[in-house]
């Protein structure tokens, strides 16, 4: 029942049975552990620190599954260096301890030891798969590795027999974006046989504001507007790229378009949820009360980050 309830996304209702079942001094198995392990990453990282010990108490801690659920479980907390000694531990990797550390290295930034990891893996472990390849090539992306990406892309049929999926794709075309070179992003999408997710387009689309590119922004605009016909963004995008350019007619028919079809400018936010609070950022405002000392604070992260030579460029204005 716990591995049903977190299999299918269940994660609080699988661990309170779990926790439910060891009150009642039942021994939970390797695979009980493992998909709770799995699951945990919705709760504070005290309790997934527990959840560990209470692995090794059991003696589960040198089994390959527990371990890899361990790691990917410090992973998803950001502890990715505990990640790593844990994976280290580990006697017998199968593919899935080398995908889950990859992995759990690209999405934490970790682009070298991610290249390293892969590397080490080619040379003394099981071939590669679409999923280890995919993280590769996110680490790539998030290090701005264009050549090692491309290179990467290229060989994945010849090299490990892999064909290269949507997921492969869209690694490639965010990176040439990052690198300004969107046309080669474009030309890449067009000569693939999946159909780009609007994800991908609204990277282009991105790309060609920032760049100027009103070719390539008419392109994707229009591909996105028939992905999501609802979506004020592209009208909004194109509308500004025209007026960049002083081409005012353009800007005009479009605004027109967008009053005719009655669309609303959607304003993007995010949120981050500190103990029982949830606090809004709005592109425009600061949802909650403390919003001037918050941003007072940040500006006073970003100088003292300036002044220890760690600058990667000021986001606070």
């Amino acid at each position: 029942m716990i591995s049903s309830y977190a299999r299918h996304g269940f994660e609080e209702d699988a661990f309170q049975l779990f926790v439910l079942s060891l009150r009642e001094n039942i021994r939970p198995t390797e695979f009980t552990i493992s998909n709770v392990l799995t699951s945990i990453s919705i709760f504070p990282a005290e309790v997934g620190t527990q959840v560990h010990s209470l692995v090794v108490k059991l003696g589960f801690e040198l089994d390959d599954i527990v371990a890899s659920s361990i790691v990917e479980m410090y992973a998803k907390f950001g502890f990715i260096d505990y990640a790593m000694e844990i994976f280290k531990k580990i006697i017998a990797r199968d593919l899935i301890s080398w995908n889950t550390m990859i992995m759990g290295l690209a999405h934490n930034g970790r682009v070298v030891e991610t290249l390293h990891i892969f590397e080490e893996l080619l040379s003394r472990g099981p071939p590669p798969d679409r999923i280890t390849l995919a993280g590769v090539l996110l680490a790539c992306s998030y290090g701005g590795l264009v050549d090692e990406g491309m290179t990467i892309l290229s060989s994945m049929q010849e090299s490990f027999g892999v064909t290269p999926g949507s997921e492969h794709y869209a690694c490639i075309v965010n990176l040439l974006c990052q690198a300004g070179r969107a046309d080669e992003a474009l030309k890449i999408t067009e000569g693939t046989p999946y159909e780009p997710s609007s994800l991908i387009l609204r990277r282009m689309l991105q790309t060609g504001l920032i760049h100027g590119d009103l070719e390539l922004t008419e392109i994707v605009t229009e591909r996105l507007m028939e992905l999501e016909p609802q979506s004020s963004l592209p009208y909004f995008v194109l509308a500004r790229i025209y007026g960049s350019r002083s081409q005012w007619e353009g800007m005009v028919r479009v605004k027109k378009t967008v009053e005719r079809k009655k669309m609303k400018r959607v304003i993007g936010c995010s949120w981050i949820g500190i103990r029982n609070h949830v606090y809004t950022f709005k592109a425009d405002q600061l949802q909650h009360h403390g919003g001037k000392d918050t941003y007072l604070l940040l500006r006073l992260l970003d100088w003292e980050i300036e002044n220890e030579g760690c600058f990667f460029g000021s986001m606070i204005k």
